[in-house]
């Protein structure tokens, strides 16, 4: 009969272990569970004896699972991943449902709200609590169930769903074209464009745009910018100036008369909106409705 495992050991050796064969990396796991290296070492090198068998490689800089430690791995992740289900279902009973939504503060305000208030008239059973936040989340550690994320859909450890894409054309309030009517690129050249803030301050936004449409524009100086989308789409609605509309998104705005279209065609975006979930835990039966309801109800879209 084999000795059974000190199981408090067994259960930090295990947690060690399993970090350190996810990051190939003794260092990184031991920052994850916020213990020291030597830890996380000594951790593992007492479940190779435990085990009488070596588990990991170990080089100068970098650590390598063996065949004996890959197949151990497997079996810890499924194991870790069962448990960690186990107990969210247990903390979840006898509770109301509740699904939790994370996207950038625009999509929250701009897109998603007319959405969740769509879906929770046909499904009062779940409750949603939507976290607006432009810092990408980290899904297991702020259990999200689901994010609408703007990319190439191609996130680690997580499974994307196409939702749409997005195309970029000038609008202005119907008062602001009144008073500056466009009908060419020079016209609209010489309009108020007004300017997001982002990362990438030496290339605005209009400048990509005039460039992709081949007009040739010199450095603009704006003269007024934000740093948020929606605060940019309510100076446009203010009759401030022009902004280039995130097609997809703001279409209601534009079918209600708020804004108008300044110039026919588009421009087309190189990245879409995506629906997320967590690849490595399964998906929570909320989660999948309201991922099935949010795909129908926008399928005109793509």
């Amino acid at each position: 009969m084999t000795k059974p495992l000190d199981f408090p050991v067994a259960l930090n050796a295990f947690t060690s272990f399993e970090a350190a064969g996810r990051h190939s990396n003794f260092t990184l796991a031991a920052r994850e569970l916020g213990v020291t290296q030597a830890a996380v070492s000594r951790q593992i090198k007492a479940l190779e004896i435990e085990l009488k068998t070596r588990l990991f490689e170990r080089g100068n800089r970098a650590v390598r699972l063996t065949d004996e430690g890959r197949k151990l791995l497997d079996a810890v992740t499924a194991g870790l991943k069962t448990i960690s289900e186990a107990v969210e279902d247990i903390s979840r009973a006898g509770k109301a449902a509740e699904l939790t939504i994370t996207t950038t503060v625009a999509m929250a305000s701009l897109w998603t709200m007319p959405y969740i208030a769509s879906f929770r008239a046909e499904h009062p059973e779940i409750s949603i609590k939507l976290v607006a936040s432009d810092a990408v989340l980290d899904l297991t550690q702020e259990r999200v169930d689901v994010a609408i994320r703007y990319g190439n859909g191609d996130w680690p450890h997580l499974d994307s769903t196409f939702l749409f894409g997005v195309r970029f054309f000038p609008v202005c309030s119907p008062s602001y074209l009144a008073s500056f009517p466009v009908s060419s690129m020079d016209d609209l050249k010489s309009a108020r464009l007004l300017h997001l803030d982002g990362p990438a301050a030496s290339y605005s936004e209009w400048e990509w745009w005039f460039a992709s449409n081949g007009v040739e524009l010199g450095r603009l100086d704006p003269e007024l910018s934000f740093n948020n989308y929606p605060l940019l789409v309510q100076a446009a609605l203010s009759g401030q100036g022009v902004i280039l509309a995130w097609g997809n998104v703001i279409d209601d705005l534009i079918a209600s008369g708020g804004l108008v279209a300044m110039i026919s065609g588009y421009t087309p975006a190189n990245q879409s909106y995506y629906l997320v979930t967590n690849r490595r835990r399964a998906i929570r039966e909320e989660a999948r409705i309201f991922k099935k309801w949010l795909l129908a109800k926008t399928a005109h879209l793509r």
